[in-house]
This record gives C-alpha cells, structure tokens and sequence, in this order.
C-alpha cells in the first residue's frame, strides 16, 4: 500500500502522453483522450480553480464515471485542495465550490455551497440546454482557461470519499502498457482508490460507466485490456482497491 499523500502521479511522466490514457463507453459511443489531451484538461480545470474560483479550499464532486470527473479530481488536488466526492447533495456541505451532475444543480445550491458548476454527462463534455439561476455550466466556463497549469505541486493529496479520507494505494504492479477497463462508483472508496491507483502507475482506464447491454468481453479485447476493476470478464484478471 503506498501512502495516498506521497502520490505524485502518473499522469505523463510514466507513459507516452501521446498514447490513450482515458476512453469511454457511453451513449452508444466510444470516447477517447489521450495523456496530453487529458492533462490538458486538468490544467484548464485547476486555472478554472484558481483564476476562476479564487482557489477553493474544499471541492466538491457529485458526479459519475466519466473522463471529466477525473479530470475534475486531478485538477483539484493539484491546485491542493481537497477533493470530496459524494454519494448525495448533503455530503457536499462545507464545500466552497462544487462540480455536479445537472440534476443535482439545485439540491448543491440547497446545500449551502457558494460556487455550483454542473455538467452534462454527455460523452463529449457538451454543454447543458440551461442551468438554474446562481449555477454555471462547467463546459461553457472551462474553455476559456490557460491548458497548461503552472502552479506548484502539491505536498499531496487529500481526498475524501463515501465519507472518509483516503489514505493509501493498492500497489497493482501496472505499466504503461496495461489498460484496464473499469465500471465503478467514484463515490465509493474501493472504487476511487482503483481509479487512482492504476493511473498512478501509469497505466490506461477502459471506463463503462453503465455495462448494461455493453459486450463486456469483446470490448475487453477491442481495447486490448489486461485487467477489470469493478466489473468481471471470463479469464481476465480483476483488481481491487479496497
């Protein structure tokens, strides 16, 4: 296990940024970024963060699996700040800024937290039809932000899930050559620490965020993955965060 604060990540030292770092099934499609396009997602999110939001110390998650969470959780924890990502609206409280699903703009608000971005959901991160008043859409303000991010790493990471503070890594022993095709809650902490620690080894993340009447084991080997998280494939190695 490896101490979740020690973590300097991934994300590109480790592999090629040119190659396929995030994928995923949804709506019917396949989406793929690679190492560079994904950091330069997380750098647009941190200066969101920090140029756009005055640097919020705590930071809200109430999203699914998908590409942008993770970004959003990256871009969080680089600017240091904590990450907490929650099951319900209420475990957003005490947050200065939150990114949520559009359904749940309103209940965010209710919560009490000052700064609401809500997203689509939409496999290519398009913006929402509308927005309730005192709420922002995250992929109409995101854009406008530098996508390189300049600001010091961190001394590490805090980051909150399903009510508790994750404190270490499962070691999976990956490479940049493993893709992993993964199907978890980010709420959970079993699951959160999986998706963590198979990008802090450097390797690549397959995400289904719904495998109903998704071809698990031909996609599994369309995507040439060596391993499942959250889901199961016959003959195929599964992992574990918790």
């Amino acid at each position: 296990m490896r101490d979740l604060t020690d973590w300097t990540g991934g994300l590109v030292g480790q592999r090629d940024p040119a190659q396929p770092l995030l994928t995923m099934y949804a709506g019917g499609g396949r989406v793929e970024l690679s190492g560079a396009t994904t950091a330069n997602w997380v750098a647009k999110s941190a200066n969101l963060l920090v140029d756009g939001l005055g640097g919020p110390q705590r930071v809200g998650l109430l999203l699914p699996l998908h590409w942008q969470t993770l970004a959003l959780l990256l871009a969080g924890v680089a600017t240091g700040a904590t990450v907490v990502v929650a099951e319900q609206p209420a475990g957003l409280a005490g947050c200065e800024a939150v990114f949520v699903a559009g359904e749940h703009a309103e209940a965010a608000l209710s919560a009490g937290v000052d700064e609401v971005l809500a997203l689509s959901g939409h496999p290519l991160g398009a913006p929402l039809p509308s927005v309730p008043a005192m709420v922002s859409d995250y992929a109409r303000e995101v854009p406008s932000y530098a996508d390189h991010w300049g600001g010091e790493a961190p001394p590490g990471w805090t980051v909150e899930a399903g009510g508790e503070r994750l404190g270490s890594l499962t070691a999976f022993g990956l490479s940049p050559a493993d893709r992993i095709l993964a199907s978890v809650d980010p709420a959970d902490p079993g699951g959160l620490v999986g998706l963590l620690a198979v990008l802090h080894e450097g390797a690549a993340l397959v995400l289904v965020p719904s495998p109903i009447g998704l071809d698990l084991a031909g996609t599994a080997t369309a995507e040439r993955v060596t391993a499942t998280l959250g889901c199961a494939v016959p003959g195929m190695p599964s992992l574990s965060g918790a």
